[in-house]
């Protein structure tokens, strides 16, 4: 009877340790089901870096972007003046942690791509640029049609032979990028038949990136012009996206139609102050530029405007529209 009780006792035992294992297993698995379900409601993270835009920083026009996905894959779009560079660099550090694994650039002008190609070049600076996606037109094209501009162009031909470059890749006109949970679509590469207009800027590359998870998305326009406007209403129905950022810094970029085809609910404007209120120094619409008339068609959207004025901003995707998170993004 001892021998039969003891047996007794330890199948009782290694039933309890069973049961203990199986709802502990149990729990973990509920607990990282609940940490993924989280994770894909999340929605992509955009914080805008104002830099230059600040009238303490130099208070001039800049186009620099970062954004996160659900598992935190690092994208940067264009990246601001060379004086930007360290304001990007903080964020590359404490997002990437010196890794950035999508950059694209909408086009070579100072103002979009001088922080890249500062850092690039600094010798004491360690970073890796896992993939750079690009389309430019040759550098002959530049220095023939685009004289204000050639100096940063050639820097950035210059620039794409750095080693921090792992891959470069020259996009084609839809080609679609996976990365995470996002998907990148090229609808508009830079084209060398435009002679006759505002050159370098019409020389932009135009992307849309999707969260698939949430269906949202944000469409960059670079500093793309009139002659792109007519290229992209050819296919009106890729431009469709929740968020835009604002060609040419929001004054005399795309025509209206190609907004009416956005039909965004943010527009990021990357400018000063100045010039978002189309100030000359002579106060509100003193100015030349087309600000005012492009912040009438916002509202006509009833959509809310995100400006690099206003200091750095991160604004969260989220199934229901967005949010701005309260991140210590310093």
């Amino acid at each position: 009877m001892k021998k039969v009780g003891k047996i007794l006792v330890f199948y009782i035992i290694v039933i309890i340790l069973i049961t203990i294992i199986f709802f502990y297993v149990k729990n973990e698995d509920i607990e990282t089901n609940s940490d993924s379900a989280k994770n894909i409601e999340e929605g992509m993270r955009i914080t805008l870096v104002a830099g230059v835009a600040l009238p303490e920083n130099g208070d001039r026009n800049s186009n620099s972007y970062l954004i996160r996905s659900k598992n935190d894959k690092l994208i940067v779009v264009d990246g601001g003046e060379i004086e930007d560079a360290d304001f990007l660099l903080n964020y590359i550090m404490k997002y990437g942690n010196g890794k950035v694994d999508y950059w694209y650039i909408t086009h070579p002008h100072a103002d979009h791509v001088g922080a890249l190609c500062e850092l690039l070049g600094r010798e004491n600076c360690d970073i890796t640029v896992e993939n750079l996606y690009y389309y430019f037109n040759p550098l002959e094209w530049y220095e023939k049609y685009d004289t204000r501009g050639f100096s940063s162009e050639k820097l950035m031909y210059d620039s794409l032979e750095s080693s921090k470059i792992i891959n470069k890749v020259e996009c084609q006109k839809g080609q679609i990028i996976e990365m995470d949970n996002l998907e990148c679509e090229i609808i508009r590469i830079a084209n060398p038949e435009i002679t006759k207009s505002d050159n370098g800027n019409e020389s932009s590359m135009v992307f849309k990136i999707t969260d698939t998870d949430i269906d949202k998305s944000i469409l960059f326009l670079g500093d793309a012009f009139n002659y792109t406007s007519k290229e992209l209403l050819e296919e009106p129905e890729k431009l469709q996206s929740y968020a835009v950022q604002m060609a040419h810094h929001g004054q005399n970029g795309v025509t209206k139609e190609v907004y009416d085809a956005i039909d965004p609910k943010i527009c990021f404007f990357n400018a000063p102050k100045w010039l978002y209120d189309n100030d000359n120094g002579k106060g509100y619409n003193s100015g030349k530029w087309k600000s005012i008339i492009v912040r009438e068609w916002v509202e006509e959207y009833k959509a809310d405007s995100i400006c690099a004025f206003n200091g750095d901003k991160v604004i969260r995707f989220t199934k229901e529209g967005y949010e701005v998170l309260d991140e210590n993004i310093k």
